[in-house]
């Protein structure tokens, strides 16, 4: 922002146009996963990512800087790897493993924080940019050790076997009416989700440093604290989501969201108690913990032959259009960062306690 002279209303148009395109990455990568495996799909992808993020550090422009984040957010991996995933474990396990993937995303994000409160005071914001290199040699390795999903081999096998030598058209079948519903229903539960993340996630280490007066590098740390509590959690409601249900465990975890924005526009906003409400900034993000079931739950929906490519596209577009960090620092324009943050975030927990009743329960689930 000092360096390119900008306000917080175009920072958060990047945020939200990154994550717009991981809609058509959805859609190509998610396609090439179903049409030619979801291991070849997965490397590229993340590959794909790591690069275009690291070549932010060249940015010489702000335009420059917006374009490559935009390039990079083509770069979707996520449903692509909970296919995998939910191919290979059986149904009692799924919901924890899922969690405890998931969680591995929380690391990432403290890989990030670590980087900044390191590189940032020495090098400037463009260094920690470079850290995004780190998954190459990791893909060399699993290149190497992972292999592709057995389920999705037989589908090849048996379509071959069949004289379809050509596979599924994922694309087309994403479409058809029975799938179709899932992936509108699944988009909008997954856009409150990501609508009040992006509201509360994005803008929390501007909140410390605005509104609570911590450095760059502190702020840093407490956002690293923060995502270290929700990886615990995120495993945890995986795992109880095997006993009790995808939806109550979604709802459960959620309404971690509802009441912690209560009390947050009570203590800050209404009563201005800085300490208490300090606080609650890490018992807010614990309602984020039912993302653990994003992919578990989309994968147990969706059939073989678009389970990447749907799995994908729900979040994105989900994501993509959540428009969260942008609403928020248009918003925080005029009425405050904090009261942003909470109003906006607040309507996304409701739509998380909500709309899991629309979605079907699908614990316990065998995918052949």
């Amino acid at each position: 922002m000092n360096e390119f002279g900008i306000k917080k209303d175009l920072l958060g148009l990047i945020f939200s146009a990154q994550f717009i395109a991981t809609v058509p990455g959805a859609l190509i990568f998610g396609y090439l996963a179903d049409k030619y495996g979801r291991r070849k799909a997965l490397f590229l992808s993340v590959l794909w990512d790591s690069i275009f993020t690291a070549l932010t550090f060249f940015a010489p422009s702000f335009l420059v800087l917006a374009i490559l984040r935009v390039i990079s957010g083509l770069g979707v991996s996520w449903g692509i790897g909970y296919a995998l995933l939910s191919e290979a474990y059986e149904p009692k396990y799924r919901g924890f493993f899922g969690g405890l993937i998931h969680a591995t995303f929380v690391l990432g994000y403290v890989i990030s924080g670590v980087s900044v409160s390191n590189l940032y005071p020495l090098y400037g914001w463009r260094a920690p940019y470079l850290i995004a290199l780190y998954p190459i040699p990791i893909i060399a390795i699993l290149a190497k050790f992972l292999p592709e999903s057995r389920v999705w081999l037989k589908i090849q096998e048996l379509e071959n076997i069949e004289g379809r030598a050509g596979g599924t058209v994922p694309l087309k079948r994403l479409i058809e009416s029975d799938v179709f519903k899932y992936v509108f229903l699944a988009s909008i539960l997954f856009w409150g989700s990501e609508f009040a993340y992006h509201a509360w996630v994005d803008w929390a280490p501007t909140l410390l440093t605005d509104e609570y007066g911590y450095k760059v590098e502190e702020a840093s740390d407490i956002v690293v604290g923060i995502s270290l509590l929700v990886v615990i959690f995120l495993p945890l409601v995986g795992y109880i989501s095997d006993y009790i249900g995808r939806r109550k465990a979604f709802i459960l975890s959620s309404s971690i969201g509802v009441i912690g924005s209560i009390l947050y526009a009570y203590t800050y906003i209404l009563i201005g108690d800085i300490e208490t409400s300090f606080y609650l900034l890490y018992i807010i993000p614990l309602a984020f913990s039912a993302h653990a079931l994003y992919g578990v739950w989309s994968t147990e929906i969706f059939p073989t032959e678009v389970r990447a490519t749907a799995t994908s596209f729900t979040f994105s577009i989900a994501r993509g259009l959540s428009m969260g960090a942008f609403i928020v620092g248009v918003a925080s324009e005029y009425i405050g960062l904090a009261t942003s943050m909470m109003l906006f975030g607040m309507i996304g927990f409701i739509l998380m306690v909500t709309l899991p009743l629309k979605l079907p329960e699908t614990k316990g689930k065998k995918i052949e």
